[in-house]
């Protein structure tokens, strides 16, 4: 049974969260962290009996009188060995400015009032997950879900395979080491026996063959691969199976992920960083004449090959303008530093301006090294993106085009509709960046 302490200066809060989550935890709450009650529970959650959780309101933890922070060191618990209480702030309703603050106080997650069970028993169940070191704090650029009941869940991930699994053949392809891991599958170096060349395969994990839903996304991966033909997007060769297991092939591009190069050479020259985002927006062109959103781009799911060709890659959130959802979760997948704020907002099919955005925080992170939206857990990401406005690329990288500034800038507004509205636009306003000479990536 966890141990809950709600600190609150509204009687109804208080009763309300106690009436939530009394039976099912060890739940305290008391007013002003300033009173004599308060001060016992402190005393408390400065012994053996630290909180798992503590739920505060936002002007108390806030509150002038006390430095940011103070009231979560205080419940925190002395001895090194047991982690910290995970911190639920609440909001009012139409109060939601004060969240990157309470965040930057130490805040975890929120919730807004007036306060619903179901939820607050989720969030709670969520920040005891957090605590048990299964969140995705230290892990924010993962593709993640948010279900209908606010749990964040790492998706497009799966486990390493056996050992064994790595010298299997399917088929006439034989497997010869592992590339990496996708959306829904683990890409595999193979040779293809028939036609003599090498190829990517891709396959789903056993494990994953009696989900409805991995098999559609990974059938939908293949799809929308076979149905693009262009130099800027990885080349589709096959779908097949063998003794059950779904695999398809694709091109062996050799080379590197821009991730990768970013990591290793960042801040990349203007011109080198403007035909590397050129090549994603060929791609995105390709997707939008034939009604894709990709819903993942970033550097990760970018090939750099040896003569520095663009390869979009990884196609497992793909999903075709206007069409039916997998799941109820469906509409809710992405990866945090690169969602755009109507799609946090109010989660649906999004359009081509959503992989713009993505694509305006890749080439600030080219242009900079570093992330425009900073935070220290997925929510705080998220709040950052909705609410703060983008900063200036020339904070981080002074000397930098004003072109490139001004192109950043025109990809990163928080309104779609203010926004570059196509690939083409962005093509049009890259040309200055992109129009003479050959880069030659950075040895």
């Amino acid at each position: 049974m966890a141990r809950i302490v709600v600190i609150s200066d509204d009687p109804q809060t208080r009763a309300d969260v106690v009436g939530s989550l009394d039976g099912d935890h060890d739940v305290r709450a008391v007013g002003s962290p300033w009173t004599d009650d308060a001060s016992k529970v402190y005393q408390r959650a400065s012994s053996e009996n630290a909180p798992d959780v503590l739920i505060v309101d936002a002007a108390l933890l806030l509150d002038p009188r006390q430095e940011a922070g103070d009231m979560i060191s205080t419940t925190a618990p002395r001895e090194e060995a047991i982690r910290p209480p995970s911190v639920i702030v609440l909001v009012e309703a139409g109060q939601e400015y004060c969240l990157i603050p309470c965040f930057e106080a130490g805040a975890d997650d929120y919730l807004i009032k007036p306060l619903q069970p179901k939820e607050l028993k989720n969030r709670v169940r969520r920040a005891l997950s957090q605590r048990a070191g299964i969140s995705i704090h230290a892990e924010v650029t993962d593709v993640i879900a948010i279900s209908d009941d606010g749990q964040f869940m790492p998706r497009g991930r799966v486990n390493a395979p056996d050992d064994d699994e790595i010298q299997v053949d399917l088929g006439r392809y034989e497997v010869r080491g592992i590339l990496g891991r996708g959306g829904y599958g683990v890409v595999y170096r193979a040779h293809d026996r028939a036609l003599d060349r090498d190829v990517a395969l891709k396959v789903l994990p056993k494990d994953m063959h009696e989900c409805p839903e991995a098999v559609t996304r990974f059938l939908r991966e293949s799809t929308a691969i076979a149905r693009l033909d262009h130099p800027n997007v990885i080349k589709f060769y096959e779908l097949g199976s063998f003794q059950g297991r779904l695999y398809y092939t694709m091109e062996l591009v050799e080379g590197a992920t821009l991730k990768a190069i970013a990591d290793k050479h960042s801040p990349l020259p203007v011109k080198q960083a403007s035909r590397y985002v050129a090549g994603i927006a060929e791609a995105l062109t390709a997707l939008q004449s034939i009604g894709l959103v990709h819903r993942d781009v970033k550097p990760e799911n970018v090939l750099i090959t040896a003569d520095d060709q663009v390869k979009l890659i990884d196609f497992g959130l793909v999903r075709i303008r206007d069409s039916a959802g997998i799941t109820s979760e469906d509409d809710v997948l992405g990866t945090p530093y690169f969602m755009a704020p109507e799609y946090i907002r109010a989660p649906g099919v999004p359009d081509i301006r959503y992989d713009l955005y993505a694509l305006g925080i890749t080439f600030f992170n080219l242009l900079t090294g570093e992330y425009p939206f900073d935070g220290k857990n997925a929510a705080h990401v998220m709040e950052k993106h909705l609410r703060c406005p983008a900063p200036r690329v020339g904070d981080f990288q002074p000397g930098v085009s004003p072109l490139a500034e001004r192109i950043v800038y025109s990809l990163l507004q928080k309104d779609p509709r203010r926004r570059l509205q196509t690939p083409r636009e962005l093509l049009h306003m890259l040309e200055p960046l992109t129009a003479t000479g050959v880069v030659r990536r950075t040895a």
